[in-house]
């Protein structure tokens, strides 16, 4: 399957084929990913630079693993945003980014509930 999110054969390909790795991966990404987003919108609130680097480089790290070109684009650009501590189109960036991670996350779950479940 291959969607505007991730190319699912793409991704078992990464994994070598380890269905239970990907549930894993899958597992991590949905239980940490909430928290890292909420660090990218809270340094944008505050308008801190330094930290908005810093999260937003986790967070692109974390979302590369899956292969969703257009959420790590959109983390890369709040990335350079706050290297460049210039944050005049954050808020903006940071809506687009929740945008392309709930995409990401719903596209995991099917995805999760596909090769993850116990029989």
């Amino acid at each position: 399957m291959t969607n505007a999110i991730i190319d699912e054969s793409e991704l078992l390909n990464r994994v070598e084929g380890d269905e239970e790795l990907l549930c894993e991966l899958i597992d991590m990404f949905l239980a940490e990913c909430g928290k890292t987003v909420q660090q990218v919108l809270d340094a944008v609130v505050h308008e801190d630079a330094a930290e908005l680097h810093r999260a937003a480089h986790k967070l692109k790290g974390t979302v590369g693993i899956f292969g969703s070109a257009e959420t790590i684009q959109a983390a890369l650009a709040l990335e350079t945003m706050g290297r460049e501590a210039n944050l005049a189109n954050a808020a903006e960036a940071s809506t687009h980014l929740q945008q392309r991670i709930e995409a990401l996350r719903n596209s995991l779950v099917a995805l999760r509930e596909k090769y993850c479940t116990k029989s």
